[in-house]
């Protein structure tokens, strides 16, 4: 489970943890967010993946007619 060190006062889930807190329970929908706005960093274990996972778009070749 990844742990993160928060850099400012937070609010989630009806809780409050002050700059310097180390967490465990951030909801993975707002990682990604807080980390690109510098709120909050990684210090260990592994991120969850993104919540949007893109599908591979698949284009078919049509043959090319003679």
């Amino acid at each position: 489970m990844a742990k993160y060190k928060v850099l400012v006062g937070l609010e989630y889930s009806g809780k409050r943890v002050e700059a310097n807190a180390v967490i465990d329970d951030l909801p993975a929908k707002s990682i990604k967010w807080l980390r690109e706005q510098g709120l909050i960093v990684l210090i260990s274990g592994n991120e969850p993946a993104d919540e949007e996972v893109l599908e591979p778009i698949i284009v078919e070749e049509t043959p090319e007619e003679e």
